[in-house]
């Protein structure tokens, strides 16, 4: 069974400079964007180990 080898198909310098060709980009206006990133803190941070040190020593009470 023959088959064929040349899977890029050949295209002329006109067909290449469309392809490339440059295309203005426009700005969606009427996008709602929400912007409620909070800011992580150093309270945060003091909560998250303050809760494991309480789940580990709950832990080790009940062994």
């Amino acid at each position: 069974m023959r088959t064929n080898n040349n899977l890029f198909a050949t295209i002329s310098n006109n067909q290449m400079t469309q392809l490339v060709k440059e295309v203005k980009e426009t700005v969606a206006t009427e996008v709602q964007v929400n912007n409620n990133k909070t800011v992580f803190s150093a309270a945060d941070l003091w909560r998250i180990q303050n809760s494991r040190r309480t789940r580990v020593q709950r832990r080790v009470m009940f062994y």
